[in-house]
């Protein structure tokens, strides 16, 4: 019975000191994404739509965490599809090529840590830092970063005032100004 007890506590010890697997992240462009939801009506129904033209620049790490930091992406805004052309059509030219400095939206990852990720980002030549949670699920070999911003705190009100009269009738007379965001990246690990 000793030497069972023995085996067993060495069959232990030696396996708390294996080496454990490392693993290395890298972003993949392919099904990737970058998503928002606007509201609109007193009601604040949604309107879903995403952006078809976009790049993520991230570096390999040891940790999805770790390639997320420093993280930079940019947005052509005028690539809005919402499943409605009549839509993407007024939304492009009533909201967004209305922009100050241009039609793109920039942003970089600033800190990532523990689900939650600062995301500075430049849309109409103002600059925020927005707060987002992170997820990553590993089977699907997903990561999914998610927040919401106030298009008002980057100057957007003339923007959003005009694609409200665009779409009064549509709108009820109400586009919120505050829009939910998501984007998704594909991952690729490569554990040794």
């Amino acid at each position: 019975m000793k030497r069972l007890i023995s085996i067993a506590l060495i069959t232990i010890t030696c396996g708390a000191y294996a080496k454990s697997q490392i693993c290395s992240y890298e972003y993949v462009q392919e099904g990737s994404g970058v998503s928002w939801t606007a509201f609109k009506t007193p009601k604040k129904v949604g309107v879903g739509g995403k952006f078809t033209e976009f790049s993520i620049t991230a570096k390999s790490a040891k940790s999805v965490a770790d390639m997320l930091n420093g993280a930079t992406f940019e947005i052509n805004s005028q690539s809005v599809d919402t499943g409605d052309k009549a839509r993407d059509v007024k939304i492009m030219q009533f909201f967004f090529k209305k922009m100050l400095k241009g039609t793109k939206i920039t942003g970089k990852v600033l800190k990532s840590a523990e689900g939650k990720v600062d995301v500075e980002i430049t849309m109409n030549g103002s600059t925020m830092v927005v707060p987002m949670v992170s997820s990553f699920d590993q089977t699907a070999k997903k990561v999914v970063l998610s927040g919401g911003i106030d298009v008002l705190k980057f100057g957007m009100k003339s923007n959003l005032d005009s694609i409200t009269k665009a779409c009064f009738e549509k709108h009820e007379g109400v586009t919120w100004p505050d829009v939910n965001i998501e984007l998704s990246a594909n991952v690729k690990s490569d554990c040794k």
